[in-house]
């Protein structure tokens, strides 16, 4: 059996040498020697990790930055004006469709009510377990439940 094939072009491909795939552009990753793994892999290292944690603040560690007071306020004071310029925009007839419906939906949006997201449910349980099983017996009409009740008499060995 050889190790060429023929293809449609009659072209022969050689199986038996496989070419290299080309080196992909950009940042290549660093490699990590084994002494710097056995470093983060070890005891000290992760309680190390456990002593620094969550620190608030730090974007590294997964804190975030809280937003300045003084930033807040400007933007408060400028809320006004920022309702009025979308306004402006959604009532301009020179500017583009696309934009005036954008305007509109976020007017819409600030201004419109939701729909309510809570629902109240009353739930009633003042029914018998005699009269619930006999309305589950009509609704289930192929099916045979027993809804007699039977009464269990329970003897008071108080007085003894």
């Amino acid at each position: 059996m050889s190790d060429e094939i023929e293809n449609e072009t009659g072209n022969e491909i050689k199986l038996d040498v496989i070419p290299e795939l080309p080196r992909k552009k950009g940042r290549r990753k660093r490699t990590v020697t084994d002494q710097e793994r056995e470093r983060k892999q070890s005891p000290e290292w992760q309680e190390h990790l456990k002593k620094i944690g969550f620190q608030k603040g730090r974007e590294k560690t997964g804190g975030r930055v809280a937003t300045p007071k003084e930033a807040k306020e400007l933007a408060k004071s400028a809320s006004v004006e920022v309702v009025q310029f979308m306004r402006d925009v959604m009532n301009d007839d020179t500017a583009a469709l696309r934009e005036r419906i954008k305007a509109a939906q976020w007017l819409g949006e600030i201004s419109l009510s939701k729909a309510p997201s809570e629902q109240k449910v009353e739930v009633n349980h003042t029914h018998d377990l005699t009269n619930m099983l006999i309305e589950a017996q009509r609704w289930n009409s192929g099916k045979v439940i027993d809804g007699t009740a039977s009464v269990v008499a329970i003897e008071d060995d108080s007085d003894v």
